[in-house]
């Protein structure tokens, strides 16, 4: 019996992503082109001798407006409201920047890993959270 309650929850929860996941797979894909601006800016700022908090910071600022840009016109094709969908837009990535900072800050100087692998680290849990809050806070 708990055999069969599984695997109506498995189907229920199935049927309720499916809908979603267009969207996602798009999501997916700016967010990879995003990443790579983020990280790609952040190992040349580190390259180029920027101290990696900073370069964090930039690196950042590099993402915020790909992913903006990418999320309101391509992923959610949002046309309207471009300075409601900012002001909210900047609200949330500033958190995940100061989470993601504080988290590399963590990884580095306590935990003593190396600035380039943590980076992968620290955006991990953001990624995972972010298209819902996109999709159900941002872009409404």
């Amino acid at each position: 019996m708990p055999e069969r309650r599984e695997k109506r929850m498995l189907r229920a929860m199935f049927r309720r992503f499916l809908p979603h996941l267009f969207k996602f797979s798009l999501y997916f894909m700016s967010g990879c082109v995003a990443a790579v601006a983020d990280i790609g800016s952040y190992f040349l700022l580190l390259y180029l001798g920027m101290w990696y908090i900073a370069a964090s910071v930039v690196s950042g600022v590099v993402g915020f407006f790909t992913t903006f840009l990418l999320n309101k016109y391509m992923v959610f094709q949002k046309r309207q409201l471009f300075l409601h969908h900012l002001w909210r837009f900047f609200f949330v990535d500033m958190a995940n920047l100061t989470f993601i900072t504080g988290f590399l800050y963590v990884l580095v100087d306590f935990l003593g890993m190396d600035p380039r692998p943590a980076k992968f680290v620290a955006i991990a849990p953001v990624v995972l959270w972010n298209f819902f809050v996109y999709k159900f806070v941002v872009y409404v």
